[in-house]
Order: structure tokens, then sequence, then C-alpha cells
């Protein structure tokens, strides 16, 4: 029964994923007329560069899943990883970003299961910070640099932006209180099984878990960078950098959306921001495209082999 179960959720998947790829057919068209005209040897090199980077990438997001997942069992890096990559093969198909609940609490085998959501959520948001807050930096940049109209909305954004920075830093000095928080209300106090476990990160682990985050933000942009290049995308690095940030920023505030809309984000943003410096739009999304597809579709595609490794049951303690 439990094979059956996989199989359907699997093929679900797969479909999802042709889909996916079916939707985005277009942007395989425009990048290899980019690549026809632009393409040079240098730029295999990079690219070469951007695709081992890939691994890299998602190894620091499953090294800080590893340590999370800590406080509920120890798991190896390697499970780790296939957790990260299963979560987010699921999320093609799931809004709010519920797959990647889904993928690591799967690949757990304790029947403490629902403990680690609290974990998961932990994990996401202190990578959404690390984007919140280059992106403010960056947005704050593109603001003195554009002069973007009008200008009152945009720097209330960045007050917005920097008042949720604010938060951030507040709440992690209050997580040792959250048990005692949720119990003072009754709605509150039934998420305590799915949040309480969020007490039991100590500050010096939150450092270790913010400076993995920060490592996977360096390695992203990084590969931005390099596809800039490869496109002869030719602006100043700050301009560059800025624009990475502030992409990076649309994508975690509009993360309600699930990977159908992720790439639509990224190439709306990039085109918006580009636009000010006069770059070649066309290169610009061409670029964007093929950092969604080295860094998402890629790690899709190996995590959709992962599935049928699942164990839907719990080992029982």
């Amino acid at each position: 029964m439990l094979w059956w179960i996989k199989t359907i959720v699997f093929l679900t998947v797969v479909f999802s994923l042709c889909r996916l790829i079916q939707s985005k057919i277009e942007h395989f068209d425009e990048v290899k007329q980019s690549f026809t005209s632009l393409f040079l040897q240098k730029s295999i090199f990079l690219l070469i560069i951007i695709l081992l980077l890939t691994p890299i990438n998602w190894a620091f997001e499953a090294w800080k899943w590893q340590k999370l997942a800590s406080k509920i069992e120890n798991t190896s890096f390697g499970e780790a990883y296939k957790g990260v990559l299963i979560g987010l093969t699921f999320s093609t198909a799931t809004p709010m970003m519920i797959g990647d609940y889904a993928g690591k609490i799967l690949m757990l085998k304790t029947n403490k299961r629902l403990q680690s959501i609290g974990a998961i959520l932990l994990g996401n948001s202190l990578q959404m910070y690390v984007s919140l807050l280059f992106g403010t930096i960056s947005y704050l940049f593109f603001t003195i640099w554009a002069n973007p109209s009008p200008l009152i909305l945009h720097i209330s954004i960045i007050v917005f932006l920097m008042i949720c920075l604010i938060f951030g830093i507040l709440l992690s000095f209050n997580l040792s209180n959250i048990n005692a928080f949720l119990s003072k209300n009754k709605f509150f106090e039934y998420l305590k099984k799915y949040l309480g476990i969020l007490e039991n990160y100590t500050l010096t682990e939150l450092q270790t878990l913010f400076i993995i985050a920060i490592s996977r933000y360096f390695i992203f942009s990084l590969q931005f960078m390099l596809m800039f290049k490869v496109f002869q995308i030719n602006l100043p690095i700050s301009v560059l950098l800025v624009g990475v940030g502030i992409i990076f920023l649309t994508k975690t505030l509009i993360s309600v959306l699930n990977t159908f809309g992720d790439l639509s984000i990224r190439e709306l943003t990039s085109i918006y921001y580009f636009g000010f410096f006069g770059a070649n739009i066309a290169a610009v999304s061409s670029a964007t495209f093929m950092i969604w597809l080295v860094n998402v579709l890629l790690p899709i595609i190996v995590g959709s082999t992962f599935i049928l490794q699942l164990k839907l049951t719990p080992k029982k303690h």
C-alpha cells in the first residue's frame, strides 16, 4: 500500500515537473539565441564553475537542516541533503513552501516528526532574514542611485524592511521564552507541539546557523554574478551585487508563491531594476532563467529520484 502511495506521489511530482518545463519552453529558445550571439570559450569555463557551485549551494542548506534536525534526531549529512532536495521537489506542486516542510519531515525516522515543523520554520526564517538584510541594504543603494518615483513609497518600503530586521533580532533573543508565550493563550498553546522546540536553540547555535545561511547567500550571489558575466552584462560590480540583493529580496517577500511563480518574480524584478541602468534586457532575462535552471530545476530533477526512498511511517520508539 505504501509503495503505491509513494508511486502516486512520484508520478504527481513528475507530471508537475513536466508542466513546469513546458511552461518555460520559450525561455530555452531565448537562451539558445543569446548563446548563439554571445557564446565564447571562456563562457564554457564560467558555466562549469556555476554548475559546480550548485551542489555546494544546496550543501549549505543541507548542513543547516542537519544542525536544526539534531534537536529531534541525529541524521547524516547525506540524509539531510536528500530531505532538502525532496522538499524542493515537492515545492513544485505546493504553495507557501508546504512541500519543503513535507520533504524534510518525511526523511526523518523519528515518531516526533511534528516537532520538526518548528525547526524547519527556523531554518527558513534565518535564510529569509539573510535575504532581507542584504536586500534592504541593496534597496537603499538602489533608491539613492536611481531616485525612483514616487520616492516616498520606496522610502516607506525601506523603513518597513528595517522594522522587520529589528523585529527579527528581538525575536532571536527571546526564543527561549517561546513556550511561556504560547502558554498564555489557549489558541497559541495548541502550537506548542510544533513550535516548542524553538526554545532549545541557543544564541550560539543561532549564530552558527546564521553564518551558514550567509554562506549560502554568498554562493548563490557568486553564481548570479558569474552568469551575468556569461551573458556579457557589463555593469559595475556594485550595480550587479545590488541587483542580486533586490532579486532575492523580492523573491523572499513573495515566497507565498510556489516554484511555478518563482522564475517570473525573478525575471520581473531583474527587468525593472536593470532597466534603470540601460542593461540588455534580453540578456538579463536569459541570465535569470539560467540561474533558475541550474539552481532550481536541476536540483528538482535530482530530488525527484529520491521520492521512492521516503519512509512514510516513522519508526516507533
